[in-house]
This record gives C-alpha cells, sequence and structure tokens, in this order.
C-alpha cells in the first residue's frame, strides 16, 4: 500500500526561481542539501537530506537523513500548470513511513510541513523550530466526536489521569480539542509545571482529572 503525503500548489513564481527555493541557502554540494519546511532534530531550518535525483527546474528527490522520519523519500516536482505554462504547479511528496505512526497522525504533521514549505517558496521565509508542548503517553485515533485513545504508556500523564484505550478525549483544561492538530497547538500552549486537567468519556460516562506534568 502506498504510504506517501503529498501537496500540489500554483505559485505565481518562475520554475527557476521555485528551483532555487526548494533547497535553502548554505553550505550544500551535489550530494546534500537541507529542504525548507521539513522539521530537524539539529533546531537547524529545514532538515538535512541525501539528493539521489535532480533535474533543475524539473525534479528534485532526495531520502531525508535526520529525525524526525528519517530514510523517507522527499520528492519536489516542478511543472508548468497548463499548455501556456503559467503559473508554475509544485508538487511535495513525502513517502517510506512504513508502519511506524498512524495515518491520521502524518496527516496532521503533513499540513504543517505542506504549509512551511509553500510559505517558503512565496516568501523565503523560516521558522524557528515548533513547541509541540508536553507528551500525553499516548497515541490518539482521529473519530468524528474526538479523539480515541490508544497505545497507553504506562506511567504517563494520560495513565495517571485514568485513561484507557478506547475512551474518547475532549477537553484539555477548558478548550474543547476536535482533532491531533488542534490538541498538539493546546499542549503547545499550556505551561510546563503546572497542573493539567483532562476530560474524557468512557462510554456514556463523563470522567475527568487534574494531573501533574
Amino acid at each position: 500500500m502506498d504510504d506517501g503525503l503529498e501537496s500540489v500548489s500554483h505559485l505565481e513564481i518562475p520554475r527557476a526561481e521555485v528551483w532555487r527555493r526548494c533547497r535553502l541557502p548554505g553550505p550544500t554540494d551535489a550530494q546534500e542539501c537541507r529542504i525548507p519546511g521539513f522539521p530537524s532534530m539539529d533546531g537547524a531550518p529545514g532538515c538535512a537530506a541525501e539528493v539521489l535525483e535532480s533535474a533543475p527546474q524539473k525534479l528534485l528527490r532526495c531520502r531525508k537523513l535526520d529525525m524526525p522520519c528519517a530514510e523517507t523519500e522527499i520528492t519536489v516536482r516542478i511543472e508548468p500548470a497548463n499548455a501556456a505554462g503559467w503559473p508554475t504547479r509544485v508538487t511535495l511528496r513525502q513517502a517510506g513511513f512504513g508502519d511506524a505512526l498512524p495515518r491520521d497522525i502524518l496527516e496532521a504533521h503533513w499540513r504543517q510541513i505542506a504549509a512551511d514549505f509553500r510559505l517558503y517558496l512565496e516568501r523565503e521565509v523560516t521558522l524557528p523550530g515548533t513547541a509541540w508542548g508536553l507528551d500525553l503517553g499516548a497515541l490518539f485515533r482521529q473519530t468524528p466526536v474526538g479523539l480515541e485513545a490508544t497505545a497507553i504508556v504506562a506511567g504517563g500523564l494520560v495513565d495517571r489521569a485514568g485513561l484507557r484505550d478506547g475512551d474518547l478525549l475532549l477537553t484539555v483544561g477548558p478548550i474543547r480539542v476536535h482533532d491531533l492538530s488542534q490538541l498538539w497547538t493546546v499542549l503547545a500552549l499550556l505551561p510546563a509545571d503546572r497542573e493539567i486537567a483532562l476530560g474524557w468519556s468512557r462510554g456514556r460516562e463523563w470522567r475527568e482529572a487534574l494531573v501533574e506534568p
């Protein structure tokens, strides 16, 4: 099964300029570069990548060298959007994740990566490293009504609050959380040294708890 994630943008930017911007400036060679928008554990903008294939103003295919998601393949395809040659269509793709993370978690991260990549192509702006906030000690599966807890880690924050696999996380503090992106935003804004209020449902029963980080 194809596990790739893809984003397509139509930009009012010449292909030669898109090609220049799809690699960050700095010390590079024919074999390695940094691609904007992608996270890296080293804290520098973009991610380190090994160049596998390069066709100027057409295609850049690389292997991500750093965590998170090291060894995945990143492809940037540049082409005219129509016969008139304008605007420029840019297809960004990342593949090769395997079974490391659930699809909904990958897709939530991908939306930010695609937005940050496009931001650099359009404005040449790089962002500082994103604060992801506290680790709740669980994975969450997106459902139409909230986030279902799975793979709860013994002794983690969610476990200490009393959630069990299958419980539906509904609130963090006073905020109703509907999806993973919203959850990460709320966690990133919470003080790391204060108790956290979690609210969830188990079947028809509403539960809540205050937990130390």
